[in-house]
């Protein structure tokens, strides 16, 4: 089930989510703006008690599959990530000197003066043991898709490598078979 009303998520706990940057730009480029991304999800899985399940932290956008232990608050936990790795994006991106990143960053509405990532977020409610498994496989083909890597276990920023060699190379993930629908 995919939603943009998301008040009926508050009745669920296990989300699929994909954000994307603006206009698919490739912002993660080095290992820098990689781990901020997982340093704020650490962060953001903490705060909401959420399980993280699987991810994949991609160039240009990111998949995610968690649970909420407590209360469902999926909106804001996506306000928060994405509200502070907007700004320290760009803060890393200057700091590199990296000028057309920060050219296509500008947008001027109000007082924002710059958006990286896009407006909302995808978000699929896990349903069932089944779709779980096919959001798990999507998330780990995901960057050899993209040609990132030949084996999914070889990106470094996602879980496969969890899943295939029981390796958390940069955030800890639940394994899924201990979700029961």
């Amino acid at each position: 089930m995919s939603t943009r009303k998301r008040d009926i998520v508050k009745n669920f706990n296990i989300f699929f989510v994909t954000s994307t940057f603006k206009e698919w730009l490739p912002l993660l480029i080095t290992e820098k703006h990689f781990m901020l991304l997982c340093n704020s999800l650490k962060f953001c899985l903490s705060k909401f008690y959420c399980d993280l399940f699987a991810y994949a932290l991609m160039p240009n956008h990111v998949h995610f599959i968690i649970m909420f232990k407590k209360e469902t608050k999926i909106s804001e936990f996506m306000r928060d990530f994405k509200k502070y790795t907007s700004t320290q994006i760009r803060v890393l991106h200057q700091q590199d000197g990296n000028i057309e990143i920060i050219k296509k960053l500008i947008f001027e509405r109000g007082e924002q003066k710059f958006k990286v990532w896009m407006d909302r977020f995808d978000l699929k409610i896990i349903l069932s043991t089944k779709m779980l498994q096919t959001k798990v496989k999507y998330i780990h083909e995901n960057p050899v898709k993209r040609g990132l890597v030949e084996k999914e276990e070889d990106w470094l920023y996602s879980s496969s490598s969890y899943y295939k060699y029981n390796i958390d190379y940069n955030l800890q993930v639940r394994n899924v078979g201990e979700i029961m629908f």
